[in-house]
């Protein structure tokens, strides 16, 4: 398809566009439909659904318990002091209306993300958030919020088939306080001039968190200043190399694509005891057997059935598999040595355990891998980039065929109505994965397969593809770098 402007709107078309804002806005659902699982069903629910009241702690007959805990046990365990005293000085006097303004501020959050408005703004105040919920101690899952989340605000998600988008195009050429007040709060512009003190400051961050892991008094902490300083260093690194590279979308995915990788590996050398929360790594037999076992004990008939003959009988056989899998993933997307298939592999790994009823920590990663492969996050700071050169084969888009669009919808449906039936007939206990397992299971593969059906049907869709000219730049291909070849 030939490039061409409309003359109405000045908007431009492209194929690469297309594929590019099909995977940004994918990443963006899927960020906010994750956060309304969270919120409702998912391990830290609030409000309930699917029959459940509302969390007794949080807004519930106890209100305002969750956070007096929540406070209590980061302090015991050995929080940072300086946070533990805003804590203790802030939330914990307030600790009904800290559970109503979060409760209320995560609703926004997932809102504003599905449905594509004000998604930078929305991605700041979910930052902060991020960084709270860190400081109380929980490091399992908010730093993959925390990665999208970046993601979602470095790409300013919403002008991709999103309300920021056609808002921006409502106003283009106006010149009214109102319309640049608009355009403001949507692009949240920051010059060039602060690039220099984000790089400064977040590298001292990241410095700082590292250097406070062996001070921390238990792991649980350790463990949150290990995900802060990784991330924060990313983010670091990444806004350095965004000085040399023109391509700031493709620098975004590579740092991306390099937490992905660092998370494969802290499955396996930092969380050693696998768990359905989790990802099974390298680890002894008899550990692995438990996670097995937990598995056919509460999934539906038919997977307890494969885990019994396939996998019980030869665990150690499968501990080897996975760990290799594992630590391969991880090592290929850090380095960027042939990212798509370590991209696929590593997706063929997690969709697995995500059906065979992992469903924590595998949907996360899943849905990290999206952009991974549909943005090519191997071009830059790569093996791939080194061995290639100039001649970098760069290819965008999901591997989505036309034929596999109306498959991928029915498999949602079927998933979809296998879930409602199952909390019909066994119940929902919210946060309770494994004893839900069957409704998680089939929750998590209905929202993957109906995403992926929107992307894929994005990506065949070019005449839609229409980007306002404020956001343009991000998805143009621009000249490829004379020199560092090896980013």
């Amino acid at each position: 398809m030939t490039a061409h402007t409309d003359p109405r709107s000045g908007l431009l078309r492209t194929p690469d566009q297309v594929t590019k804002a099909a995977s940004i806005a994918f990443a963006r659902i899927f960020l906010g439909v994750m956060w309304a699982f969270e919120l409702t069903v998912g391990h830290n629910w609030k409000i309930g659904g699917f029959g459940s009241d509302v969390h007794p702690g949080w807004i519930g007959a106890n209100r305002g318990d969750v956070v007096r805990e929540d406070v209590a046990e980061a302090i015991a365990d050995g929080t940072w002091a300086w946070f533990g005293s805003f804590y203790e000085a802030v939330l914990v006097p307030n600790a009904v209306a800290a559970s109503w303004i979060t409760i209320i501020a995560q609703i926004t959050i997932a809102i504003a993300f599905i449905v594509g408005v004000f998604v930078r703004p929305a991605a700041v105040g979910a930052i902060v958030m991020d960084i709270s919920i860190f400081m109380l101690g929980n490091s399992r899952i908010p730093p993959f919020f925390l990665a999208l989340h970046l993601f979602v605000l470095a790409t300013g998600a919403g002008r991709y088939y999103g309300m920021d988008g056609w808002l921006l195009n409502k106003v283009d050429g106006v010149k009214s306080g109102g319309a640049n007040a608009l355009r403001w709060l949507i692009n949240l512009p920051v010059g060039e001039r602060f690039r220099g003190p984000a790089i400064a400051a977040t590298s001292l961050l990241a410095v700082y968190f590292f250097l406070a892991i062996p001070g921390r008094e238990t792991t649980r902490i350790q463990m949150v200043a290990l995900g802060l300083a990784a991330i924060i260093g990313l983010v670091a690194f990444g806004l350095y190399m965004s000085t040399m590279i023109k391509d700031r979308l493709g620098v975004t995915v590579a740092t991306l694509r390099i937490f992905v990788g660092f998370m494969f590996l802290h499955e396996i050398w930092v969380r050693t005891v696998p768990g359905v929360n989790g990802l099974p790594g390298w680890t002894g037999g008899e550990e692995l057997e438990v996670f097995f076992q937990t598995l056919a004990d509460n999934h539906w008939g038919l997977f307890s059935g494969i885990v019994e003959v396939a996998f019980l009988p030869a665990v150690g056989f499968w501990a080897v598999v996975f760990g290799v899998v594992q630590f391969a993933v991880g090592v290929m997307l850090i380095l960027g040595y042939r990212t798509r298939w370590a991209a696929y592999l590593g997706t063929a790994f997690l969709a697995g355990l995500m059906i065979l009823g992992a469903t924590r920590y595998p949907p996360f990663l899943l849905g990290l891998m999206v952009p991974i492969i549909a943005l090519d996050a191997g071009r830059y700071i790569s093996v791939d980039r080194v061995q290639h050169g100039g001649a970098y084969p760069t290819r965008f888009g999901l591997p989505i065929p036309k034929g596999a669009l109306i498959p991928l919808v029915v498999l949602a449906g079927i998933n979809a109505i296998a879930a409602i039936a199952t909390v019909f007939a066994s119940g929902l206990e919210p946060g309770a994965y494994v004893e839900s397992m069957p409704a998680m299971t089939t929750s998590m593969v209905a929202i993957f397969s109906g995403l992926l059906a929107f992307a894929g049907w994005l990506q065949l869709k070019p005449e839609a593809a229409v980007v306002p000219d404020d956001a343009r730049a991000l998805l143009d291909n621009p000249p490829e770098p004379t020199t560092h070849a090896g980013t």
